[in-house]
């Protein structure tokens, strides 16, 4: 799987709701940074998904630039009745997502 297909892979289930097939393609030291959370292992972020997973959404892939080991993804996610525009960009190293740093206006969202 390239860099490009792993990050496409990790969305599609994001979006799908579908935490458990995270698990395979996420390092077990995920670093994680994004508006309302950081983590530094895969089992953080997961605990934090498990405990408020994300409700299955729709999703469209706006932009993809890649390089060696990066990958930056821009989409509109379908967020409840809004369209929140989201940009991810994903470190990879043997097939496994490192390091993922999450961008977007959390104006309208309240962390749970």
């Amino acid at each position: 799987m390239t860099n490009r297909d792993l990050t496409l892979c990790f969305i599609e289930r994001f979006c799908a709701g579908d935490v458990e097939g995270l698990v395979s393609i996420l390092a077990e030291n995920l670093q994680f940074r994004g508006p309302f959370h950081q983590f530094e292992s895969r089992e953080g972020y997961l605990t934090c998904l498990r405990h408020d997973p994300p409700v299955p959404s729709q999703f469209q892939v706006v932009s993809i630039t890649e390089s060696e080991d990066q990958v930056a993804v821009f989409f509109e996610y379908q967020k409840s009745n809004e369209s929140v525009l989201i940009a991810q960009l994903f470190k990879c190293f043997d097939n496994q997502i490192t390091e993922i740093l999450l961008v977007f206006d959390g104006r309208g969202f309240v962390p749970d």
